[in-house]
């Protein structure tokens, strides 16, 4: 029999390797449960993270708060463990229209974009690519998490804290101040199992609704990009010889598991009119995103099991919230202190308000 530890974490996703990297640096111990398989949504995503998101291309979701926090995770991650994981690139918005270049140089003139906005490029970028018509606009404090090279240095250096297998639920014993899981023992555990929470017995009252994404692998013949491309989609330069990743499609769907034609079909549609290139599809992958019903995750403890917690839900936005609301979390747990309303296991959907009113 194993000695308690302070933490046993279903999951090693990104969620709940960065969860364990968090504990770590709080210098408690920690196992996680994971059945090592590579098809997850983590290891296909883009990994993106962008202060300036959506359609009107406004500040993300917590930007203030998040940012600062993955500027130091992820470069003190990568330093720990010798890699390079973390590429900071700038990104590109060219403008397709006359009212979106105006309605965006009075809106990025607001002091709170400071940070983040480089400024507005009147003649463009990559122009013998791109149509630089109405220009575009410059941001920084972007790029991305190389997830696979993120997860594999994780759990190279920690095996020895990884149980692979598929988690149990039958398996857990609740005792006397902490929960048995076959021979361990932990004094809490978390649940950050990305899609396979539709399982999880413990937590099914909350409104998750699965979305599957789609990305393409390409290589362009001539474009080479400095930039991340953004404009109704994405495209990440991930080498200097023109290879890039397209996306991504975001839908609801019945067929979850693999690729499809209609998601190829889709992502094309994002880059045949905007870049002026021809290009070769190298891969096509898909993945199952672990969203919720108002894209705000899941975060916090069980109502009647003290002990049993759940860090889910982050869905596209993995790699921007998981250090923040990592630390949100294990505050919560040792200190008391309250979670924000937005990512509550007690808030509502619009269905299940109408649900409640009508008993």
């Amino acid at each position: 029999m194993t000695d308690i530890v302070d933490y046993l974490i279903v999951g090693q996703g990104l969620a709940g390797s960065i969860l364990a990297e968090t504990i770590a640096e709080r210098n408690k111990t920690f196992m996680l449960v994971d059945n090592g398989s590579l098809k997850n949504s983590s290891r296909v995503a883009g990994g993106l993270y962008n202060p300036i998101t959506g359609r009107k291309m406004v500040k993300t979701w917590l930007c203030d708060h998040i940012f600062d926090k993955i500027e130091n995770f992820y470069p003190a991650f990568d330093q720990k463990y010798n890699i390079k994981s973390f590429i900071s690139i700038p990104l590109y918005f060219p403008f397709d229209s006359q009212e979106k270049q105006t309605d965006w140089i009075a809106a990025s003139a607001d002091e709170k974009y400071n940070s983040y906005v480089k400024g507005f490029v009147k003649e463009g970028l990559y122009n013998e690519f791109i149509d630089g018509t109405f220009g575009g606009m410059e941001v920084h404090r972007s790029g991305y998490l190389d997830i696979p090279v993120f997860l594999d240095a994780f759990k190279a250096q920690n095996g020895k804290n990884i149980i692979e297998e598929e988690f149990d639920f039958n398996a857990i014993e609740h005792k006397d101040g902490y929960i048995k899981y076959k021979d361990t023992k932990a004094k809490h555990i978390i649940f950050a199992e990305g899609n396979k929470v539709e399982n999880n017995p413990y937590f099914t009252a909350l409104d998750f609704r699965p979305v599957k994404g789609e990305l393409l692998l390409i290589k362009f013949e001539k474009a080479r990009f400095q930039h991340i491309v953004n404009r109704n989609g994405f495209i990440l330069p991930i080498d200097d010889q023109g290879t890039c990743k397209l996306g991504a499609t975001y839908e609801r769907v019945e067929e979850m598991e693999s690729p499809t034609p209609k998601g190829k079909r889709q992502l094309l549609e994002k880059v045949e009119p905007l870049v002026n290139d021809k290009f070769e599809i190298l891969e096509h992958w898909s993945g199952i995103r672990p969203a919720t019903f108002d894209r705000r995750p899941f975060i916090g403890t069980h109502e009647k099991y003290k002990n049993i917690h759940i860090f889910n839900g982050l869905g596209a936005k993995g790699v921007s919230l998981g250090p923040y609301f990592s630390e949100l979390l294990l505050d919560s747990i040792e200190n008391g202190k309250e979670l924000p309303y937005e990512v509550r296991l007690n808030r509502l959907s619009k269905q299940q308000r109408i649900e409640q009113n009508s008993k």
